[in-house]
């Protein structure tokens, strides 16, 4: 079976990096993470996701640029927003956003 492919970005690296590592603990699941909308956006073109889950720290003009950005590579790529909390909501809202509720 192959991993559903996620990207992160977020803006604090401690917190993205523990998200990554949340994310690749579940078998099913590959993260990406980018500290930048530059860097998001040139791994968007080297390749698709299943996901994108935006983080903190991300302010909005930041977040439409991606979704923009990120909707005109991949159309019909779900774009969520991460909120925090415990890796349990992580895991909801990922699977919210696959699809796999």
């Amino acid at each position: 079976m192959e991993k559903r492919q996620i990207l992160v970005v977020g803006r604090n690296e401690q917190i993205l990096n523990t998200i990554e590592r949340l994310i690749n603990n579940n078998p099913k699941w590959q993260a990406t993470a980018c500290l930048t909308d530059e860097e998001a956006i040139k791994v968007c073109d080297k390749q698709p996701f299943d996901l994108v889950l935006i983080g903190g720290g991300v302010d909005e003009a930041s977040e439409a640029n991606l979704r923009k950005s990120i909707t005109e590579r991949h159309p019909g790529t779900p774009i969520i927003q991460h909120f925090g909390g415990g890796s349990g909501l992580l895991a909801t809202e990922i699977n919210i956003g696959l699809g796999d509720s």
